[in-house]
């Protein structure tokens, strides 16, 4: 078997060499500036995301509350959490979380507690854990006892930061 001689002149050789810079050129472009927009978006993600945000009330069910005074005790810790961290210009990382809640739509849940015993230590890992809250003592004028502990709000906050201190209830 014999071998295959191509011969070129040399200006066909430099012709060759061109295309082959001028492609290698084109594709190393290419990816460059792939690269760098996914590097771009990548960056811009990062900058741009923020944490989930939530406000989770939390309603003590052995007081036994009617559907109405639950409704209207939420009612109250949710505005009461909100004007706190209204009325705190001071605390930028609550107005910041206050705003990036309501700007995604103000999502809660709602969980329960068995005892006055399990909201009060829930309270104490809240504070721990430099979440704004609020506790709702109720009035007295209708349903329960003056100043009966009835529902914590918790944020709004970072979900991850809240579920961390209430993973283990259920929804109410």
């Amino acid at each position: 078997m014999g071998s295959l001689r191509v011969a070129f002149d040399t200006e066909t050789v430099n012709w060759i060499a061109l295309v082959a810079i001028a492609v290698s050129f084109v594709a190393g472009y290419v990816v460059a500036k792939f690269t760098l927009a996914v590097m771009f978006r990548s960056v811009v993600d990062k900058l741009t995301s923020s944490p989930a945000m939530q406000m989770t009330l939390v309603v003590r069910k052995d007081l036994k509350m009617g559907t109405g005074k639950i409704a209207a005790q939420c009612s109250h810790a949710a505005v009461a959490v909100v004007q706190r961290a209204l009325s705190s210009p001071e605390d930028a990382v609550e107005r910041s979380w206050l705003s990036q809640w309501t700007n995604t739509g103000a999502p809660k849940v709602v969980l329960a507690v068995d005892s006055e015993e399990s909201l009060d230590a829930l309270v104490f890992s809240t504070k721990r854990a430099r979440l704004p809250h609020y506790l709702v003592r109720d009035a007295g004028k209708t349903q329960i006892a003056a100043g009966s502990k009835t529902v914590l709000a918790i944020g709004p906050a970072p979900k991850e930061q809240i579920d961390a201190l209430t993973g283990t209830l259920k929804l109410l």
